[in-house]
């Protein structure tokens, strides 16, 4: 390829993608919040009274402190557990989470039952394999169903 191509192909690609550097990350830093997952639209509606369109009625999940405060969850493949079970969104909830600087929107790291009995670490088990998982699915290893796991939290 001719010098002359080179430049031209270098000059389309960063026209069309920007320029070649690296995007600083994001910072973020760890919190901790309690409260219950439920869906945003939902609770908005119970707290305003403005109704939200059928569609949006189980999109988004959010942390409702006991303040009410929604504090929305980004959904991946922790959270999206408390879309699959609806066990977890039945539970006081302790979560640590990465709050992003520039988004109200918290990733959970780490998910705590908070019941009667004490403090449980939550997730996912299979006995058979003996591997833990964040979510309600059959097993990576073995394909059986895994089952919740609540392990008392020091």
């Amino acid at each position: 390829m001719k010098p002359t191509r080179i430049a031209t192909v270098v000059l389309l690609v960063s026209a069309c993608c920007g320029p070649l550097r690296a995007e600083p990350p994001l910072t973020f830093k760890l919190d901790t919040i309690r409260g219950r997952v439920v869906y945003f639209a939902e609770a908005m509606e119970r707290q305003t009274g403005v109704p939200s369109v059928a569609e949006a009625k189980d999109r988004i999940l959010a942390l409702q402190t006991a303040n009410s405060e929604l504090i929305p969850l980004l959904e991946d493949v922790r959270a999206r557990a408390f879309r699959r079970d609806e066990r977890l969104r039945n539970m006081e909830v302790e979560l640590l989470v990465r709050r992003y600087s520039g988004s109200p929107v918290v990733q959970i790291i780490r998910v705590f039952e908070i019941a009667k009995d004490g403090k449980f670490e939550i997730d996912y088990w299979c006995q058979i394999c003996a591997i833990a998982m964040f979510e309600q699915k059959d097993c990576e290893c073995c394909q059986e169903p895994n089952e919740l796991r609540r392990r008392k939290a020091e």
